[in-house]
């Protein structure tokens, strides 16, 4: 059986040029007191004639509020997702408990072969962490 995966391509806001501001949401997650941490995420970005394809699966269980409830548990998903190339955002996520577990996401931005692409997202705890790759 498949798992259904959720593309959050409509949510994001993907930046094409350089110098173009970045838009984001007014809500913001709660600031973590502690450096990120870094976690294991798969990350695939290849440049092809100065645009660069990404996609991050995030292993992430994405308690809902319901479902800890349920499990007698706290609630815990994720609420923002930060892309960032050579220090410049290039994707940027406000995210709820709608969010599936293990979500995968998908990105274009303008960049080179030999960038790194840093992905790091934060938790409703306030926890956040990350993982980073070479652009091939």
């Amino acid at each position: 059986m498949k798992k259904l995966m959720l593309v959050l391509a409509f949510m994001a806001t993907s930046i094409m040029a350089e110098d173009a501001p970045v838009a984001t949401a007014t809500a913001t997650a709660p600031v973590a007191t502690v450096a990120p941490t870094k976690v294991k995420m798969k990350i695939k970005a290849k440049s092809k004639k100065g645009i660069v394809k990404a996609k991050v699966a995030i292993t992430h269980n994405m308690l809902t509020y319901d479902q800890a409830k349920r499990k007698g548990k706290e609630a815990n998903f994720i609420t923002h997702i930060t892309a960032t190339a050579n220090d410049r955002v290039v994707y940027d996520a406000s995210t709820s408990q709608f969010l599936s577990k293990n979500p995968l996401i998908k990105f274009k931005f303008k960049g080179e072969k030999g960038e790194m692409l840093k992905i790091t997202y934060t938790q409703l705890k306030g926890e956040q962490f990350y993982g980073q790759k070479k652009i091939k």
